[in-house]
């Protein structure tokens, strides 16, 4: 190659199967009939979708853990914010968020998921800045946790799938390996 020319890889797998969950994601959105908030289903399924199946398992879970824990602490902060209207959009408000965050986190070090502290932040502070004033907000965090459920497990598929395509190929290529050596010849010493 010459010097100063930009050598530009393959595209992955990782990112085929990325392009193609977040495509699913808005297709299951329609289907839905435009319920909830394909954005974090998108999320979702980009954050599962990793180069090797242990990973995605491993991201899926601390998502799906972090998503029930911000979802739960979201919720109640949304029930009481409506019984406190002069709350509003206040820098007090702001504060009782941030200072929220403490038993969010704390939830996840009790429960020995700590991995999924980032995942309870992220929920809880999408449903409570982003979302406080929806009509009714059973529905919103319902639908709002199923959104991210959708991609994770739409990431968990997706990876599986390949996975196992993957696993295919390589037995195939130690068949041949092993095929090859037997039947090489044989070296003998005189």
């Amino acid at each position: 190659m010459e010097k100063g020319m930009v050598h530009f890889p393959p595209i992955g797998m990782r990112i085929i199967k990325s392009a193609f969950g977040v495509l699913i994601c808005f297709a299951i959105y329609f289907l839905r009939g435009k319920q909830g908030t394909p954005f974090y289903s998108a999320l979702a399924v980009l954050w599962c979708i990793q180069n090797q199946s242990k990973n995605t398992v491993q991201n899926a879970l601390q998502r799906t853990v972090g998503t029930g824990i911000g979802a739960a602490y979201g919720l109640i902060y949304i029930l009481i914010k409506q019984r406190i209207p002069m709350l509003g959009d206040s820098f007090l408000h702001y504060c009782i968020i941030s200072l929220a965050l403490i038993p969010i986190i704390y939830t996840t070090v009790v429960i020995k998921q700590k991995k999924a502290s980032y995942f309870s932040c992220v929920v809880f502070l999408s449903i409570v800045v982003n979302h406080l004033m929806d009509e009714n907000p059973y529905i919103f965090v319902a639908n709002r946790s199923l959104d991210t459920l959708i991609g994770i497990a739409l990431g968990l598929a997706l990876n599986y799938r390949y996975m196992k395509k993957m696993e295919e190929l390589e037995n195939l290529e130690e068949e041949k390996e092993t095929a090859y050596e037997q039947c090489k010849p044989v070296k003998t010493y005189r």
